[in-house]
């Protein structure tokens, strides 16, 4: 069942993608940056290249979050470590003691 919820959504969204490229054909003259002057393309393409800039930087910012929370829980996994392992250091001092106070009895 949920694998039909995911097609038809696709299948609107694909439709919604479909129909503003052919309501929206008419030429739009682009000035910008780096002497493009005057370069015509289709309303819709210029959506389009601006929608897949922006999931491209999204993907870019996702993907340096992702490097830096990896690089933060190699950290705490380190120091978890250790910590884990005063604490075991801890426990044998304990043991240790407990054994000395019952052969002093």
């Amino acid at each position: 069942m949920r694998g039909y919820i995911k097609w038809i959504v696709l299948i609107f969204i694909l439709l919604f993608f479909i129909t503003f490229g052919v309501k929206n054909s008419q030429p739009v003259f682009l000035n910008y940056y780096f002497n493009i002057q005057d370069l015509q393309l289709p309303l819709y393409a210029l959506a389009y290249i601006c929608i897949l800039v922006g999931i491209f930087v999204g993907m870019v910012v996702g993907i340096l979050d992702r490097f830096s929370l990896r690089k933060r829980i190699k950290k705490l996994e380190k120091e978890k470590k250790a910590l884990d392992q005063k604490l075991s250091e801890m426990e044998k001092e304990k043991e240790a003691e407990k054994r000395e106070e019952e052969t002093s009895i």
